[in-house]
């Protein structure tokens, strides 16, 4: 019996092998200089506003336009890095699937990934209050949006940081280190602890919950093969933990 050299071709990838593939490329998805220059950038800024933090919540419409500016600006100069090695788009986001029904499925994907990650994260923030590395700092309440020319600004916040910072930091900066010996967990560690660095003005004990919140979104990323369902719960959770916050602030029970 004969067997087609094609044969191996013709088999299904496994969907665990294929989420590896997407996010293990077998080259950097940026020049190293540009990565360099990218993590410096975002550890630089993060440094700025721990220590403005503050003087933040001063001036909540100027600071959310503010970040919004920033956010985009990041986009464009992770874009920039990939377009000098012409990695296509599509290759940091992953599958995008048409239709309505595609959309729904990625949608009740990410609320019931979201509702799993908000009981570990809950888990994760209680123990570090027990050992004294987290709190609400008064800094951090203060971002809360306080009337609706806030709360739409807030919402477009929310948006625009669900959809830069998982192409940023799940694209991008998991994809660029994962390259590194084909080491996807070399990824999921830098991007996630980075993307907890990058919080700089919540605190210490904030950005280790941040940076475990990174990983979770990683894992979900390789199960979805996709951005698109992290990036739906990363813009909602950003957007009920403003409003929580805001309506925490209004009941007095801070």
């Amino acid at each position: 019996m004969k067997i087609s050299e094609n044969s191996a071709e013709e088999l299904p990838v496994p969907a665990e092998q294929g989420a590896r593939r997407w996010l293990v490329p077998l080259q950097p998805v940026a020049p190293w200089w540009h990565t360099a220059f990218l993590v410096a950038i975002i550890a630089g800024v993060s440094a700025l506003s721990s220590m403005h933090a503050r003087a933040l919540g001063a001036h909540h419409l100027s600071h959310y336009a503010f970040t919004l500016a920033w956010e985009w600006l990041l986009a464009v100069f992770a874009w920039w890095g990939i377009r000098l090695r012409h990695v296509p788009l599509q290759q940091l986001i992953g599958e995008w699937r048409p239709g309505f029904k595609a959309w729904l499925a990625d949608f009740g994907a990410a609320l019931i990934f979201w509702l799993m990650a908000t009981l570990a994260l809950a888990a994760l923030s209680s123990l570090l209050y027990v050992l004294h590395l987290r709190r609400l700092d008064k800094a951090v309440l203060d971002l809360a949006p306080k009337n609706a020319a806030e709360f739409a600004l807030w919402i477009a916040l929310c948006i625009t940081a669900g959809i830069v910072e998982e192409f940023v930091f799940r694209g991008y900066l998991l994809q660029q280190f994962a390259s590194i010996r084909a080491r996807l967990w070399v990824g999921v560690l830098a991007s996630s602890l980075l993307f907890g660095a990058a919080h700089g003005y919540e605190g210490i004990g904030a950005m280790i919950a941040i940076a475990a919140y990174g990983a979770m979104f990683c894992a979900f990323a390789m199960q979805q093969r996709s951005l698109r369902a992290g990036m739906m719960a990363h813009a909602w959770h950003d957007f009920i933990t403003g409003a929580a916050l805001a309506l925490a602030k209004h009941l007095h029970a801070f």
